[in-house]
């Protein structure tokens, strides 16, 4: 048997027909565990027949018993008299590619892709559709350790196509299974997580308990890059018990996905203790997919507390070989070096990375390898970054970010647009985009696992925070300034005068005289001056800073520092008008594409479209809620000083909402917009674009009595003001309403 076992005529005598028989015939009858107990009483030299040696050793590689799978390949015979026979043949085609199999899982890619060649010659020759599909699976693994997608993709349907001739059921669902490993490797993970839900259905039908684990497996992994991580933790979960409770080593595999699954969440000790779990579990049949995998995660998850395990970790994983190749491991490396304050190294780690996701058409990979290097250029030299600099950053990762709307993977997805919310300092924007990490699942400690997150850090708190959006109160460093601490009201009121003027410097002049109406004007300037003073103590008790760091004077004007001062007010104003401007230059239009695949290229950009048509409403919806009062509206001051902002303030806040119940009701959200349609008629009765809105919105409802009554009210209203009504609104129709 060439480059297998040994070619023999003796069937080993009565004594090893005795040895042999009760291990032939439990197989047969399918007692795999009662099996696996009479091979442990033949003798570890005694040759096997070359039938029994691939069946036992298929047994043992699905177990995740590797060295005991290759002892049975290494082991098996073929009678001489009839290796030219067809069964024989395909019993030998059998031993190959399993023994591929094995090899291949052990990292040893070049002594697996010789086997699994000579596998597909001998199956060929065979004739036998079984061996034939179990060639080409060996194959299929090998075209995938070197990264050849179209050999690949074109090994296995040969392969299912023969399992599917043969009716081997068995094999059928391996090639599922490992289909849909591949379709998640590429980041096609809808169409992975249907490939795999047939398989998980063809497990649960054959009660094949190993297979249905490694197809609940890698369903899980489709799910977590799609972002579902309840959904991902529940087949991990699943996968993981079938594994435990067979005894199998792969439970290994069931580890390092529940632990990647809790690394995702941020639930670091359970990503620890499960990693290393695997890890242990991995040493003994140096499953190289396994301690890769592990490595690269415990480097991650060690770097907060312990940066040199961290990095000793992400050295072991890029000296081992992996069937999946080195990008796990380079990626962990780079997060690493970029979180420990290395951004040269990581930026070495992210090209590599970069490199071989795309020879790989690792998608997802590709897509973090980008991030990393614009954090890790970004963080190379962050205060000489021009304008420039920023956008080309920026550049990099919302290609990223397209890439991460194709494969539909909301997680990262949300984690982007923090990157890119930060890096422009779109403080809505990140807000909205921690918001979703939080609705998806993600905690606190995903910002101590290296990765995008740990790399830019949670927002830091404001070192002066003015609140004046209802009422008035000053945090310095996230506490509450006591009133004591003011001396005088008129300290306050000066401050909430500056804050008024949104960012702009106020005359001496104005505020002395608003501030001392009866007083000289030159003693009104000096009380002047010792108010500054007790406004810059009550912002800077312990004089830690210079003077102008937070109220910014020259000889004539005065003003907030909005660099140093976080003003509700300020961040209000600016936020609803840059959503004002998004909302004007929205569009649904899709762009022409030169794809070579149009129809996927109008998929992805139609998924796109919605995608930005969905975060502009999020975005008005966060502005909305930022409004959280009228501009200090306690009573305290009165005037003009108060009423101009309050009114500017109050009118950008209704423009808001108008625009957010237009855009939920183009999007097929009729509900959400006529309950905001109403409370902007509640609080405004003549507000002739509202009552339109509302009207048209009950209509698009199907609530045309309701309709026709607020037309009626609306009329009412016009009259009154000596306006001519509109006639009534035809209904904006979108999506159906939700």
């Amino acid at each position: 048997m060439s480059g297998v076992g040994a070619k023999t005529t003796d069937k080993g005598g009565p004594d090893m027909l005795g040895v042999l028989g009760p291990v032939e015939a439990a197989v047969r009858d399918g007692r795999y565990d009662e099996a696996l107990r009479h091979l442990a009483a033949v003798p570890a030299d005694a040759p096997l027949p070359a039938a029994l040696a691939w069946r036992l050793g298929v047994l043992l590689h699905q177990r995740g018993r590797f060295d005991a799978a290759e002892a049975c390949y290494q082991r098996a015979a073929l009678d001489v008299a009839d290796q030219h026979q067809a069964s024989a043949l395909a019993d030998q085609a059998q031993v190959l590619a399993g023994w591929a199999a094995t090899r291949w899982a052990r990292g040893d890619q070049a002594r697996a892709r010789q086997l699994a060649e000579e596998a597909v010659r001998v199956a060929e020759q065979s004739g036998d559709d079984s061996a034939v599909a179990a060639a080409y699976v060996a194959q299929a693994l090998a075209a995938f350790s070197d990264g050849d997608r179209a050999g690949n993709e074109y090994a296995y349907a040969r392969a299912l196509a023969a399992a599917e001739r043969a009716g081997d059921f068995g094999q059928q669902l391996r090639i599922r299974c490992n289909i849909g490993s591949r379709l998640v490797e590429e980041g096609r993970y809808r169409p992975a997580v249907d490939e795999l839900r047939e398989a998980v259905r063809l497990g649960e039908l054959l009660g094949h308990q190993t297979l249905l684990a490694l197809a609940l497996h890698n369903r899980a992994e489709a799910w977590l890059g799609l972002g579902e991580l309840r959904r991902a933790r529940s087949d991990a979960d699943e996968a993981l018990a079938r594994w435990q409770r067979a005894g199998s080593p792969l439970a290994a595999f069931g580890l390092t996905l529940t632990a990647r699954v809790h690394r995702v969440r941020g639930a670091v000790r359970q990503a620890m203790a499960a990693y290393q779990a695997a890890l242990a579990m991995g040493e003994p049949d140096g499953n190289a997919q396994v301690l890769v995998e592990a490595c690269a995660g415990l480097a991650r998850i060690s770097y907060a507390d312990d940066p040199v395990a961290a990095g000793q970790y992400a050295e072991r994983a890029l000296c081992m070989p992996s069937a999946a190749g080195p990008t796990v491991a380079e990626l962990a490396a780079g997060w690493v070096a970029l979180c420990s304050g290395d951004p040269q190294a990581a930026l070495r780690h992210a090209e590599q990375a970069r490199s071989e996701a795309g020879r790989r058409r690792d998608a997802a990979g590709l897509a973090e390898a980008m991030e990393l290097a614009a954090l890790a250029s970004y963080g190379a030299n962050p205060e000489a970054a021009s304008t420039r600099a920023v956008r080309r950053l920026l550049a990099g990762l919302v290609e990223a970010a397209a890439i991460w709307v194709e494969l539909g993977n909301e997680f990262a997805l949300a984690t982007n647009a923090l990157l890119q919310a930060r890096l422009c300092g779109d403080q809505v924007a990140e807000e909205m985009a921690y918001e979703r990490l939080t609705q998806i699942g993600v905690q606190e400690g995903a910002w101590q696992v290296a990765g995008p997150l740990a790399a830019i850090g949670p927002a830091p708190v404001p070192e002066v925070e003015v609140q004046t959006l209802g009422q008035f109160t000053v945090r310095l460093a996230g506490v509450p300034v006591p009133t004591g601490s003011w001396q005088s009201r008129k300290a306050r009121d000066l401050l909430k005068m500056l804050v008024g003027q949104l960012g702009k410097p106020v005359a001496r002049e104005a505020l002395a005289t608003a501030l001392w109406p009866e007083a000289r004007p030159e003693v009104a300037l000096r009380r002047l001056s010792v108010l500054i003073s007790t406004v810059r103590g009550v912002l800077d008790p312990d004089r830690r800073h210079p003077a102008d760091r937070y109220l910014a004077t020259d000889p004539a004007t005065v003003r907030i520092d909005p660099a140093h001062v976080a003003v509700d007010a300020l961040r209000f104003y600016e936020a609803a008008r840059a959503a004002i401007a998004a909302d004007g230059a929205s569009t649904t239009k899709a762009r022409p594409s030169g794809s070579p695949h149009p129809e996927r290229a109008a998929v992805v950009e139609g998924a796109a479209v919605a995608d930005r048509e969905v975060r502009l409403v999020s975005r008005l919806e966060a502005v909305v809620a930022r409004y959280t009062g009228d501009f200090c509206d306690d009573g305290e001051i009165v005037g003009g000083w108060v009423e101009r902002p309050r009114a500017v303030l109050a009118d950008l806040h209704r423009e808001v909402i108008h625009r957010l119940a237009r855009r939920c009701l183009q999007l097929g959200r009729t509900e959400v917009a006529i309950g905001w349609y109403l409370r902007l008629t509640v609080e405004d009765g003549y507000d002739e674009p509202a009552h339109l809105g509302l009207i048209g919105g009950l209509s698009a409802a199907g609530r045309h009595g309701e309709a026709g009554r607020r037309y009626q009210e609306y009329v009412t209203r016009m009259r009154e003001m000596d306006i001519e009504p509109a006639p009534f609104p035809v209904a904006e129709r979108g999506h159906p309403s939700t």
